[in-house]
């Protein structure tokens, strides 16, 4: 609740008030949640996004000017983000950074179709929601994300595990992909709803040796609290948790010990990943979650493929025009270019030569269609101080 009473505030920080913008600056549209159940997470990674674009403007930003973002709030609702994308749309901003969730991006595409936008949020990687050629995401698919729960039920020796999931989103999914390949079996609780004992039926009376949970915080949460009433939460050991549930969020809301010894996936790192914690610890006084990774690395390919156009092509293209920049500098045929390297790898541009970003996330390499074929995952469990980072090794790809 007090992140989203700081929601005015960081808007008026990040640029959302035009009248406070450098006019020589170059604009960034930035949509997120600021309000609505979304908005914890997208405050953190607005806050890893900013921190690029200050290294950015530090090393001189894009030929001089400043990148800054006008930020815009989805509400977290898909019925309320076409008039903010439009009004930034009409405001003749270079390119858009978000959403932060598939819904929303559904509702975008008759809006932002003929735009370069980058969607950090491993929440909107799949193709399904028939993106243009010009979105880019990041982050392992639900495929990935299924394939590495099925994984490690394989190596955990469970035979029969049921799939508690949400039934639209992301996490229906991951639960799809597990229920169509894999031929698991699956139970749907209501999205947005609290669980009780009637909606949990297919769940308790199923034979199951293990659940795996791919649902929202809130419906997460409920779920647990509801099996545990009932005595038939089990061994938490038995409990796999899908990416959306490792934050603070989903934690904090459960009685401590409950969960010892569950465990799940989440999106993974690259080298770098502590010491980039670190850092956002004394700039924030708060931690980064999963996503802040992937926000920081798309602040950065900003900042370089912004500089790649001025430089190759004399302005700033509108439209789809900044998308071949983006593919171009995450090229490995490029000069290396680490997260912490972003100065070093503006200056690169200015002189003539090309690069290649190396993100917190993991190599990016995009191809034209705005996809990335790299992405990492790691597992974690839930112990007395809280989540815990645990090894774990598959061939999923």
């Amino acid at each position: 609740m007090k992140r989203a009473r700081l929601a005015p505030l960081l808007l008026l920080l990040s640029a959302g008030c035009d009248a406070d913008a450098p006019p020589d600056g170059v604009r960034i549209g930035l949509l997120l949640s600021y309000s609505g159940h979304l908005a914890a997470n997208s405050m953190n990674s607005e806050r890893a996004l900013l921190m690029a674009l200050e290294e950015a403007n530090r090393a001189g930003g894009v030929s001089g000017r400043p990148v800054i973002t006008v930020a815009r709030d989805t509400g977290s609702e898909p019925d309320k983000v076409i008039p903010p994308a439009r009004e930034l749309a009409n405001s003749g901003v270079a390119m858009f950074i978000g959403p932060d969730a598939a819904a929303l991006a559904v509702q975008l595409k008759a809006v932002l179709d003929s735009q370069t936008v980058i969607m950090p949020s491993f929440t909107t990687v799949d193709s399904t929601i028939y993106k243009p050629h010009s979105w880019f995401v990041m982050g392992a698919s639900p495929a990935r994300v299924a394939c590495e729960i099925h994984a490690q039920l394989l190596a955990d020796g469970r035979k029969e595990p049921l799939l508690v999931v949400e039934p639209d989103g992301y996490n229906y999914l991951i639960g799809r992909s597990l229920t169509m390949t894999y031929g698991a079996k699956l139970a749907f609780v209501p999205t947005g709803e609290a669980s009780h004992e009637a909606t949990l039926l297919p769940i308790t009376r199923a034979r199951a040796d293990s659940y795996v949970l791919a649902t929202a915080p809130a419906s997460g949460t409920s779920v647990i609290y509801t099996m545990a009433a009932l005595g038939a939460l089990g061994d938490p050991r038995s409990w796999y948790f899908s990416p959306t549930l490792h934050t603070p969020v989903f934690l904090e809301n459960i009685p401590k010990g409950m969960l010892h010894g569950a465990h799940g996936v989440a999106t993974g790192t690259a080298a770098g990943a502590g010491e980039f914690r670190a850092r956002f610890q004394r700039r924030w006084q708060d931690q980064p979650l999963d996503e802040a990774y992937a926000f920081y690395d798309a602040g950065a390919i900003t900042a370089l493929a912004l500089q790649r156009a001025v430089l190759r092509e004399g302005s700033i293209p509108r439209g789809t025009g900044m998308a071949r920049h983006l593919v171009a500098v995450t090229q490995a045929t490029g000069m290396a270019v680490r997260w912490d390297e972003i100065g070093k790898g503006l200056q690169a541009l200015r002189e003539g030569r090309e690069v290649g970003y190396i993100g917190l996330s993991g190599p990016l390499e995009y191809d034209i269609t705005g996809q990335t074929a790299t992405a990492s995952t790691n597992w974690w469990t839930i112990g007395p101080e809280g989540f815990a980072d645990v090894p774990s090794r598959s061939d999923c790809r």
